[in-house]
């Protein structure tokens, strides 16, 4: 019984997955070793299917690269936040370790530029912390869209 080239390209997607029957397989063998339009369509869908494979690809690149972008901010802003806090607390408790005293001289001896320190790390924690409030509030609105 001769299989027409219809029967065949109706089988060609399953040929081409590996999910036929051996018996299905065997029949499509022998007639592409004999019909070259049939060859030519299993090709066509190994093409596509790669085509397709190649554009889910790049959506999912493109989406991950998104997202790193997004990222970036939040982790630089985090960053800053804690080590501004580290370095802020850090300045106060090395105030307070060192300490004051009093020279034989009658001079007052402090650490005095470690206040304006701890100040100013405070201060750049703060900003961070609000900079990082504004990127939470821009993904929340975008993601409610």
């Amino acid at each position: 019984m001769r299989i027409t080239c219809e029967i065949i390209n109706d089988l060609l997607p399953l040929y081409h997955d590996n999910v036929c029957s051996e018996d299905s397989c065997k029949l499509i063998e022998e007639h592409l070793l004999t019909c070259g339009k049939c060859r030519d369509e299993l090709k066509q869908i190994d093409i596509e299917i790669k085509a397709v494979k190649n554009t889910e690809e790049v959506k999912v690149m493109n989406n991950i690269a998104k997202k790193w972008k997004q990222d970036r901010w939040s982790s630089f802003f985090t960053g800053t936040l804690l080590f501004s806090i580290i370095a802020s607390v850090g300045c106060l408790v090395a105030y307070n370790i060192i300490g004051s005293y009093v020279t034989a001289e009658g001079f007052l001896v402090e650490p005095f530029a470690l206040i304006p320190l701890a100040y100013l790390f405070g201060l750049s924690a703060l900003s961070s912390g609000i900079i990082l409030g504004i990127i939470a509030l821009k993904r929340r609105m975008v993601n409610t869209k």
